[in-house]
């Protein structure tokens, strides 16, 4: 396991003899608050939405020595989130003294969608069906919606009870373009513009490159979806 040095040092400073060590007791709710002040300045999160809890005790650490400095570790790309493991390492004039081992449980409270009531599949959702609600992730979350611009007006691909979660996957664009549905075509190059009537061969979303049948040609063409309903070819 490889951990990276930590960006906060912590500095004890003892008056003894100058020729007299100490032995010093860093107290295990001292290193709960160290370990937490690392991860609080490295999260990508606001700290005011992180949950940082210590599954065990921390022991304790004593050590002997007049200047002590501690540092804490992270593991190597660290995501700050779930189950993890930190290192506190105590030090004087470079030489390691001792250090221990601390396990954590990350949790990040984020933004989800959630239906406000129950929904059937193939629905195109309003603004009306869904709402924001808070959710605990103790791990990065794939799939996630938080923001409801992200669902309204998509379709549901799967029937929902209230207040379930919407993700990524239970959501599709509706087309612009339906197959075997008439579209307008247009036809750009520069100033010349020509419009005629098609036939769409398939469904298209928004910028999509589609096949649709010329209905005055009876020609097979290639057109970028433009809108409802709406193709254009360039040439």
């Amino acid at each position: 396991m490889i951990f990276r040095m930590a960006s906060v040092v912590f500095l004890f400073l003892f008056s003894t003899h100058l020729y007299a060590a100490t032995t010093v007791v860093i107290k295990g709710e001292t290193i709960k608050t160290y370990v937490r002040t690392y991860i609080e300045k490295n999260i990508s999160w606001p700290k005011n939405v992180v949950r940082v809890e210590f599954p065990s005790t921390v022991s304790d650490l004593r050590l002997t020595g007049k200047k002590i400095t501690c540092r804490v570790l992270s593991q190597r790309n660290e995501d700050f989130i779930g189950n993890s493991s930190f290192v506190f390492k105590c030090y004087e004039n470079g030489t390691f003294l001792n250090g221990k081992t601390v396990r954590v449980k990350i949790e990040v409270l984020m933004d989800v969608v959630v239906s406000t009531k129950s929904l059937h599949r193939n629905i195109k959702i309003n603004r009306d069906d869904v709402r924001l609600a808070k959710k605990w992730f103790n791990r990065l979350p794939s799939n996630i919606i938080s923001s409801l611009d992200a669902v309204v007006g998509m379709k549901l691909r799967t029937s929902v009870k209230p207040n379930a979660e919407i993700t990524g996957n239970m959501v599709r664009p509706i087309p612009l373009v339906k197959r075997g549905k008439p579209v307008k075509i247009i036809f750009e190059n520069g100033p010349m513009r020509i419009t005629t009537l098609g036939l769409s061969d398939q469904d298209g979303l928004y910028g999509e490159l589609i096949k649709v049948r010329n209905v005055s040609s009876k020609n097979m063409i290639y057109a970028r979806v433009m809108g409802n309903s709406l193709v254009k070819v360039e040439f």
